[in-house]
Order: structure tokens, then C-alpha cells, then sequence
């Protein structure tokens, strides 16, 4: 029997920290002590946290895995009692409703995870990780994002084919833990100024053709930068005489690897090819 595999996408975990240990912030993050109140996060009444945590060395560098586990704390659920032939309610503790599988490449900073249907969908996972992760390091003093990475170039194309721009918006964060050549002046001046998010809007003058964007360097700098997990731009225009949204969440990079039953090593190895093509993007 083929053996069965789920899509996993992937994305950049973007850790801004005022920590002055030396603890890698992801590893602090992930293997809180399950002692602490903060190992668990609740939400709409379930329970979420960080299960079969792993690391793991591979000629790309080491990872951290796991699951995100969405689980009820306390419910009742039917058994049969085979001795008597009759039908019982019991409470159950802790029954899983739902779990994720990720990785993390400790070197770059790129999370690969796969969703679990309406249970855990892409941006539920993106939100409970936050959630999770920040509490786990006492979130005053840390802020999490994941923003997935794009298929390179994806976004730019999409732009070419609106026949206008009415509005351009862009999110970012400072890289960490390494640049590249296209979007490196507008990281080195983001880290320069100290800044820990940075916004901005462009949006065009009424009765005009549209926002002249698509030959922009610094505008094209940072959608790049976007496309590579430290951001997210949103480009609102005309195609077709109708109103059109394209964003850098249009096109994220996936990959297919087995199910959860597999061994995490097999899994891994089956991301990792698409990892490397993504790190090669920084490699001058």
C-alpha cells in the first residue's frame, strides 16, 4: 500500500526578542517546562501546546520537530462494556481533536508544517504557533510571526498583469538571521534604525492610470523581501475591468512528505530538497 503523504507548507518563523540570554529563542520558546501554566494555551474553551518535541542533525544544519496539538481538556464520549453488553459514558482527559506536524531549520529560521483540515488550517496554525510560542517566553518582551515564503518572482508576475494600481501595502520584518543581495539596503536600514515591524501604504492619485510600481527598485526590494518570509505585501488593482487583491500569500512554496505515522527523519527527508532550493536563494 502506497504509503499516504499531506502537503506541508513553508514559511519563516520571525522571533524580535529584548531576552538577554543567550538560549536560542526558539528552542526556549518551543521546550517550555510542562510544569509552567504557560506550556498550554487555551482557547474557545481547548487546549493547545507543543507535543513530541525532537531535534535533529542533518548535513542542512539541525531542526527542531514536533506537533502542534489542539486537544479537550475533559469530554464524555460512549463505550461499550463487553463483560455486561451494555453502553457507558465516560469523561475522557486530554482527548486529541487535532494536531499539525512542523519543522524547524534552526540556522534560517524556516518552519515547514502541514495543516489538519478546518481543525487546523494555515492561518489557525500561524495564530495558535504565536500564541503559544510568545507565552512560552513571557510575551512582553517577544513578538512571533510566521509569514509564508513564496514562490519566487510569483507576486511580480501577478502585478504585470493588472492593467492598474490603485494601492500598495507592505508589512515587514528585519531579517534574522540572514539578508540577500536584492532586498539587503532595505534590511540594513530597518536594522540600522532599530525598528521592529515597519509599515506603508502607496496608494494612488484619484482620475490617474494607476500607481507606476511594477519598475520600482525599492518597492520590487521589498516585495522580494516579502517572498522571502519576512513580510507581507498586498497589491490592490484593476484586470479585466473588475477590482483585483494579490498578495504574497497567493503562492506559497509546498512540498508533499508522509503522513504523521512516518518517522520524522523520513519526513524530513523528503522537505528537504525543497529547503535547499529556498536557501539558495542567499547564496551570492
Amino acid at each position: 500500500m502506497a504509503q499516504r503523504e499531506v502537503r506541508y507548507y513553508f514559511g519563516r518563523l520571525n522571533v524580535i526578542t529584548a531576552r538577554t540570554d543567550k538560549q536560542d529563542p526558539i528552542i526556549a520558546g518551543l521546550f517550555a517546562e510542562a510544569a509552567r501554566p504557560q506550556a498550554i494555551a487555551v482557547h474557545r474553551g481547548l487546549n493547545w501546546g507543543f507535543f513530541r518535541l525532537g531535534r535533529i542533525q542533518t548535513p542542512l544544519g539541525e531542526f527542531v520537530h514536533g506537533f502542534l496539538v489542539k486537544f479537550r481538556p475533559r469530554t464524555e464520549e460512549e463505550i461499550a462494556i463487553p463483560e455486561t453488553r451494555e453502553i457507558d459514558d465516560r469523561m475522557i482527559e486530554n482527548l486529541i481533536e487535532a494536531k499539525a506536524r512542523f519543522f524547524i531549520h534552526l540556522p534560517s529560521h524556516i518552519i515547514a508544517y502541514h495543516p489538519f483540515g478546518r481543525e487546523i488550517s494555515r492561518r489557525v496554525f500561524a495564530s495558535r504557533f504565536k500564541e503559544l510560542f510568545e507565552a512560552n517566553l513571557d510575551s512582553f518582551f517577544v513578538e512571533a510571526e510566521i509569514f509564508p515564503i513564496e514562490e519566487e518572482r510569483r507576486l511580480s508576475e501577478a502585478i504585470q498583469g493588472l492593467e492598474s494600481i490603485t494601492r500598495v501595502r507592505v508589512f515587514l520584518h528585519p531579517s534574522n538571521p540572514s539578508n540577500r543581495d536584492v532586498w539587503r539596503n532595505v534590511d540594513e536600514r530597518l536594522r540600522a534604525l532599530e525598528v521592529a515591524s515597519y509599515r506603508e501604504e502607496y496608494e494612488a492619485r484619484p482620475r490617474s492610470d494607476g500607481l507606476a510600481i511594477a519598475q520600482d527598485p525599492e518597492v520590487n526590494s521589498k516585495i522580494a523581501m516579502a517572498e522571502d518570509g519576512y513580510g507581507t505585501v498586498q497589491v490592490v488593482g484593476q484586470s479585466g475591468g473588475e477590482r483585483r487583491t494579490v498578495t504574497t500569500r497567493d503562492a506559497p512554496v509546498i512540498a508533499l512528505a508522509p503522513f504523521d505515522d512516518a518517522p520524522p527523519e523520513v519526513a524530513l527527508d523528503r522537505l528537504a530538497g525543497t529547503l535547499r532550493k529556498i536557501l539558495e536563494r542567499f547564496t551570492p
